[in-house]
């Protein structure tokens, strides 16, 4: 199929979304295009058992056309690189509608409405998780939530909401008013949004349902040059950002990441003896205050790293690795202390100072690469994290330090190891053997009859970072690798539908002959007949009564 040419941003844009934290486009596909996708969604929520869930795609195959999209396309090249690969998870929302006279218009910053029954859609302020793994909250522009809305979304009918520059927050603390985002979507409109950027549902105060289906998307290279119609090399702040924050330092310092400079490229260089006052901004409650003091400190460079190094391992000793109980509000970015930075079991995020340290660098890796034999596994975690961030131009030869992690005793620690080497999107072949030891569940002392599902899930989703990995070594080597190819088609046999995915697109990156065998002989098996409702013997057979009967006989039966 001959893909229309990719539409790219221009710097104004990529500029807005390192401020706000997201952008809108218009996917340009024809009015009747997003009505059949609305009738086939709508369709499919409202009378098939199961939920299509993640499986929507190949439930509704238009949706492929919405990603090839040449301004959705194009503005994801822009943000995440040329080598962007979308997750499996692509996830269908719907807010049922409550009638026009059963509740009033709320504010963008209302905390947590009423929504209809049947809704999947959270009404509460909120920083995702990552489906089926526990990755980073990472600073720099790794992954992002694609939001496309089929049909117009008036504000009465619940569109997403937004805080604008909430991706840089640790916790959701010191939000406000001025940063809640809540707009009429067009039908067609894609919000490509930072993962950590929060966001929320709005009730349906309408009378039909409103849907919107959310795609993850994902870098696997780390930026080397600019992937959009770059003109300026000097950062602009754009005018009438939706952020009440003005952080000059940071957003040129994630400015020149994405162009492939040097992070402190044009930022003024304070003097080193500053670092005592920054180090205490970077606890500050004001997250304007916090963000400018860690990249304040970032920008010092090299004098600065031993006080940052000192600074984290003063966090030590506090069982920081272990995650919080399940309710926590933490999980949700909703820690109730702003200074909490922890390791749960769908993100981790770290230390301020290790983030100062990865924007320095090269200077701040052969300190780093100590600490990842550190004896409390939190330091471990945010050594990790550093390097990785770093990337592996910064971390040359030790590279394989990180990977030395994966034999961690600490479940936690291989999985933030696991992100870090899909960060660094480069190792050798001694991480490359451990990770095809991975993914065939070789893991000594991981039994996974041993301890139960929790141990059962960190299995799985060590195997997904697993496959992620190796599917951003694939994107940044050209070198043919046997133990590579071998261990992507060995994943195809588990029985976790994520790994697989994944190991497909990196076979076709790969691009032998046994790679794309592969690949098509799995996919083909799971060829989904998507024409199944249009046929009269099918279509509209269940009344909503037998669709009930039937959910009833189903859970009575298990």
């Amino acid at each position: 199929m001959n893909r229309q040419k990719p539409i790219l941003l221009c710097d104004e844009q990529v500029q807005r979304y390192i401020a706000d934290g997201y952008i809108m486009v218009d996917s340009n596909l024809d009015p009747s295009f997003h009505a059949s996708v609305t009738e086939q969604v709508a369709y499919a929520l409202e009378n098939e058992i199961p939920h299509p869930g993640d499986n929507i795609v190949p439930r509704v195959p238009a949706l492929n056309l919405l990603c090839d999209a040449p301004t959705v396309c194009g503005a994801l090249i822009s943000l995440l690189g040329r080598q962007f690969a979308f997750l499996p998870h692509r996830f269908p929302h719907n807010s049922e509608p409550l009638g026009e006279n059963q509740a009033t218009q709320i504010e963008a910053f209302d905390g947590q409405p009423k929504m209809a029954t049947g809704s999947i859609s959270a009404p509460y302020w909120h920083q995702d998780g990552h489906a089926s793994c526990a990755r980073t909250r990472w600073h720099t522009f790794r992954a992002a939530n694609v939001f496309y809305f089929p049909h117009d979304t008036p504000l009465h009918m619940g569109p997403t909401r937004f805080l604008a520059g909430s991706h840089l927050y640790a916790t959701l603390h010191d939000v406000c008013a001025e940063q809640a985002v809540m707009r009429v979507i067009p039908a067609g409109s894609v919000v490509i949004a930072d993962f950590d950027l929060a966001h929320a549902g709005t009730p349906n105060n309408s009378n039909r349902g409103r849907y919107m289906v959310k795609f993850v998307a994902l870098r696997t290279e780390d930026p080397i040059a600019p992937t959009w119609d770059h003109q300026e090399p000097k950062w602009h702040t754009p005018a009438d950002l939706s952020t009440p924050h003005d952080l000059p330092v940071a957003w040129t310092s994630l400015w020149n990441w994405l162009r492939g400079a040097d992070r402190n490229e044009g930022s003024p260089v304070p003097d080193v003896q500053d670092l005592p006052r920054l180090l205490a901004g970077m606890r500050s409650a004001s997250q304007q205050e916090r963000l400018s003091s860690l990249y304040d400190a970032a920008a010092i460079g090299a004098p600065a790293v031993d006080g940052l190094i000192d600074a984290l391992l003063q966090t030590a000793g506090q069982d920081k690795h272990r995650s919080p109980d399940p309710k926590n509000k933490a999980h949700f970015g909703r820690s109730a202390n702003h200074l909490n930075r922890f390791f749960t079991e769908g993100q981790f995020t770290p230390e301020d100072v290790a983030i100062a340290l990865s924007v320095i660098g090269a200077p701040a890796v052969p300190r780093l690469v100590e600490l990842l034999r550190h004896e409390d596994p939190w330091i471990r975690l945010n050594s990790a994290y550093a390097l990785g961030d770093a990337g592996s131009k910064a971390v040359g030869v030790h590279i394989d330090d990180v990977g030395a992690l994966l034999n961690d005793p600490e479940g936690c620690v291989i999985r933030v190891a696991l992100d870090a080497l899909c960060a660094l999107g480069t190792f050798g072949p001694a991480t490359v053997k451990q990770l095809r030891r991975f993914l065939a569940k070789d893991i000594p002392g991981w039994d996974a009859t041993a301890d139960g599902e929790p141990r059962l899930a960190m299995l799985n989703q060590i195997r997904y970072l697993s496959s992620l990995a190796l599917l951003a070594w694939v994107s940044n080597t050209d070198s043919p690798s046997a133990e590579v190819q071998a261990a992507l088609i060995d994943t195809l046999d588990d029985e976790n539908g994520y790994p697989p995915l994944i190991a497909c697109l990196a076979l076709e990156r790969l691009g032998s002959v046994d790679a794309m065998r592969a690949a098509i002989r799995y996919l083909r098996a799971r060829c989904w007949d998507s024409a199944q409702n249009t046929r009269p013997a099918l279509s509209g057979a269940w009344t909503k009564a037998q669709r009930k009967a039937t959910l009833a006989r189903l859970t009575a039966s298990t």
